[in-house]
Protein backbone atom coordinates (compact mmCIF):
# COMPACT_ATOMS: atom_id res chain seq x y z
CA UNK A 1 0.00 0.00 0.00
CA UNK A 2 2.84 2.38 0.78
CA UNK A 3 4.25 1.90 -2.71
CA UNK A 4 0.85 2.64 -4.25
CA UNK A 5 0.48 5.83 -2.23
CA UNK A 6 4.03 6.87 -3.15
CA UNK A 7 3.14 6.46 -6.84
CA UNK A 8 0.01 8.58 -6.31
CA UNK A 9 2.14 11.28 -4.68
CA UNK A 10 4.75 11.28 -7.47
CA UNK A 11 2.08 11.38 -10.19
CA UNK A 12 0.34 14.29 -8.45
CA UNK A 13 3.64 16.18 -8.11
CA UNK A 14 4.47 15.67 -11.78
CA UNK A 15 1.03 16.78 -12.91
CA UNK A 16 0.53 19.75 -10.57
CA UNK A 17 4.06 20.77 -9.58
CA UNK A 18 3.28 20.64 -5.86
CA UNK A 19 3.45 17.94 -3.16
CA UNK A 20 -0.07 16.81 -2.15
CA UNK A 21 -0.94 17.42 1.48
CA UNK A 22 -4.07 15.30 1.87
CA UNK A 23 -4.51 11.53 1.60
CA UNK A 24 -8.08 10.23 1.26
CA UNK A 25 -8.78 6.57 2.01
CA UNK A 26 -11.12 4.20 3.81
CA UNK A 27 -10.45 2.28 7.03
CA UNK A 28 -9.29 -0.87 5.22
CA UNK A 29 -6.78 1.16 3.17
CA UNK A 30 -5.49 2.75 6.39
CA UNK A 31 -5.04 -0.71 7.93
CA UNK A 32 -3.11 -1.90 4.84
CA UNK A 33 -0.94 1.22 5.00
CA UNK A 34 -0.17 0.58 8.64
CA UNK A 35 0.61 -3.10 7.92
CA UNK A 36 2.99 -2.15 5.09
CA UNK A 37 5.19 -0.08 7.43
CA UNK A 38 7.35 -0.79 10.45
CA UNK A 39 5.07 -2.14 13.17
CA UNK A 40 6.48 0.34 15.70
CA UNK A 41 5.33 3.38 13.66
CA UNK A 42 1.93 4.82 14.55
CA UNK A 43 -0.22 6.03 11.67
CA UNK A 44 0.34 9.64 12.75
CA UNK A 45 4.12 9.22 12.31
CA UNK A 46 3.63 7.67 8.86
CA UNK A 47 1.56 10.70 7.86
CA UNK A 48 4.32 12.98 9.21
CA UNK A 49 6.86 11.14 7.06
CA UNK A 50 4.58 11.50 4.02
CA UNK A 51 4.05 15.19 4.94
CA UNK A 52 0.29 14.77 4.61
CA UNK A 53 -2.95 14.92 6.54
CA UNK A 54 -5.43 12.06 6.20
CA UNK A 55 -9.18 11.70 5.70
CA UNK A 56 -10.69 8.29 6.45
CA UNK A 57 -14.16 7.89 4.96
CA UNK A 58 -16.01 4.59 4.36
CA UNK A 59 -17.36 5.98 1.07
CA UNK A 60 -13.88 6.21 -0.50
CA UNK A 61 -13.39 3.37 -2.97
CA UNK A 62 -9.81 4.10 -4.09
CA UNK A 63 -7.08 5.97 -2.21
CA UNK A 64 -6.34 9.41 -3.64
CA UNK A 65 -4.17 12.42 -2.88
CA UNK A 66 -4.85 16.11 -3.32
CA UNK A 67 -3.74 19.52 -2.14
CA UNK A 68 -5.95 21.71 0.02
CA UNK A 69 -5.56 24.94 1.98
CA UNK A 70 -7.31 23.35 4.99
CA UNK A 71 -4.61 20.69 5.40
CA UNK A 72 -1.91 23.34 4.96
CA UNK A 73 -3.40 25.45 7.81
CA UNK A 74 -3.74 22.38 10.08
CA UNK A 75 -0.07 21.51 9.60
CA UNK A 76 1.20 24.97 10.49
Amino acid sequence: MLGYIYRLIRSFEQEHGVHPNLLCLNRLHAEYLLASCDETLPLSKIMDILQMEMIVDPEIIHPSVTWTHAAERAAS
